[in-house]
């Protein structure tokens, strides 16, 4: 493994391949996410209520791989700042005046790549959000439609939405 010296003496030197790697590997995690997010909101399009649950699952294990990979690049971004004398909350981008010329670019590029797929992700994950939101309100309209006696819909104590049911006396509980 290589290690560099960053450009000020008084800091350690780190090993930056770790680091890539790390970064390498998030990168990789979110562009799956990517993938398995396009096809929740297929399965949502296509109303495939048993594909959806199974996507759904994988989406949620990938979600925890992706975070658990953030925080470990997290940690070895705050332990990397206290080294350069900087706050631990610095980011990444914060730090890479303090990386050797020559990987500088390297790490701006996956850096941006990286941002780029966590906005993907976010505006993707907003989007199945309110596909999933309209389609129950489509199948509630439907049914109410069918038979208006059949749900009520009321708000509980914490201001989520209930729907009674006549068919069964009980509560369901909604949330969006």
């Amino acid at each position: 493994m290589v290690t560099i010296n960053p450009t000020e003496k008084s800091t350690p030197p780190f090993q930056w391949e770790e680091l890539l790697e790390l970064l390498r590997r998030e990168l990789q995690e979110y562009g799956g996410l990517v993938g398995m997010l396009t096809e929740q909101q297929e399965k949502i399009l296509s109303r495939d209520p048993d594909a959806l649950i199974a996507v759904n699952q994988s989406v949620q294990n990938q979600m925890e791989t992706s975070q658990r990979l953030l925080s470990k690049r997290q940690g070895f971004v705050s332990d990397l700042a206290r080294d350069f004398g900087q706050e631990k909350e610095a980011t990444l981008s914060d730090l890479l005046s303090f990386f050797p010329a020559v990987t500088r670019p390297m790490f701006e590029s996956i850096v941006e790549e990286i941002n780029t797929l966590i906005s993907k992700v976010r505006r993707t994950l907003d989007q199945n959000r309110r596909l999933l939101s309209r389609l129950t309100e489509v199948t509630d309209g439907i049914l109410m439609s069918l038979n208006p006696q059949l749900r009520t819909k009321t708000y509980d104590r914490s201001g989520g939405l209930s729907v009674a049911t006549d068919l069964r006396g009980s509560t369901l509980s909604e949330s969006a």
